[in-house]
């Protein structure tokens, strides 16, 4: 996968070259940041995916960031640093949760857990940017779509495989590059539910951050599975559709609508395309029950 070519393949010396990105999804991709939570004993750290919004100006003059809370809720309970880095491995600058969409521990208790009442998930976070270049402030970001769905909302993507940890956070977005929803992991116990898996091999951001600018090999490679379903929670937490001026018009996509999402599930930079399903996933998850039996995996 690292090494395709072509019209609608990324070759711009990011971690995203080789991937399947058309020119008219490229604005959503430079919006795309990976999101490491480095704790204060450096054992209990984690990485996720964010984006950028387009006008979501703090104060200080800079876009904040969207992400999904059980990233950021790591950095808080363990003191730690959220360090943002974009596509080419550059260290942006660091994050901060923004105040009004915090929760200590006693409110998180009494909150509903997820951004839709009654089922499992998990809310949406703004984060303030600090940054310490100014390339940051010229990635132009993507907009809320006006028309929202309340509920949750999921996928079963093979191109090239299902999401995995590490995709927490990016952006749902639809084809006209609009955040329909954020990836909050997959559906289920099924996470390791597969009718088989796939070898991808693609450019490992730790390792492009890592050895900048030496020319060595930055392709890791991880296995992905096929078959779990992935769950997308609506735009929508403590704090967040006040801070956007979000009023949208609540109303599902038609099922079946074309969808892209980016991040860096397993450390890998990922461009995935599939399709959403607004309903009951009982019947996709019946098509990876028949597709064990027949694959006899």
């Amino acid at each position: 996968m690292a090494h395709q070519s072509g019209p609608d393949i990324v070759a711009e010396h990011s971690c995203f070259d080789g991937q399947r990105v058309p020119e008219s999804e490229r604005m959503a991709l430079e919006a795309t940041l990976y999101l490491y939570v480095s704790t204060s004993d450096n054992r209990n750290d984690v990485s996720g995916s964010g984006f950028v919004l387009r006008d979501s100006r703090t104060p200080q003059g800079h876009n904040r960031i969207l992400t999904i809370r059980h990233v950021t809720q790591h950095a808080l309970r363990q003191h730690g640093r959220i360090y943002v880095l974009d596509r080419f491995g550059d260290i942006l600058g660091e994050a901060r949760q923004t105040p009004a969409t915090i929760l200590s521990e006693s409110r998180l208790a009494q909150e509903p857990d997820s951004a839709v009442r009654g089922e499992p998930g998990d809310n949406a976070v703004l984060l303030d940017m600090q940054p310490r270049t100014p390339a940051y402030d010229q990635i132009s970001g993507v907009d809320v779509a006006p028309r929202l769905y309340r509920g949750i909302m999921y996928a079963w993507f093979t191109d090239p495989g299902a999401l995995m940890p590490g995709i927490s956070g990016a952006a749902l977005l639809n084809e006209h590059n609009q955040v329909i929803g954020i990836a909050e992991g997959t559906g289920g116990d099924n996470l390791h539910s597969h009718a088989f898996v796939t070898q991808v091999s693609a450019h490992d951001i730790q390792k492009v951050f890592e050895r900048q600018d030496t020319g060595e090999n930055t392709i890791g490679s991880a296995t992905f599975f096929h078959g779990s379903i992935a769950a997308f929670m609506p735009v929508a937490g403590p704090g967040v559709q006040e801070i956007l001026h979000l009023q949208p018009t609540f109303a599902p996509p038609e099922n079946r609508v074309h969808v892209h999402v980016f991040g860096y599930p397993e450390e890998l930079c990922i461009a995935y395309h599939g399709q959403i399903q607004t309903s009951d996933p009982g019947p996709m998850q019946e098509m990876v029950r028949i597709m064990h039996d027949l694959s006899g995996l």
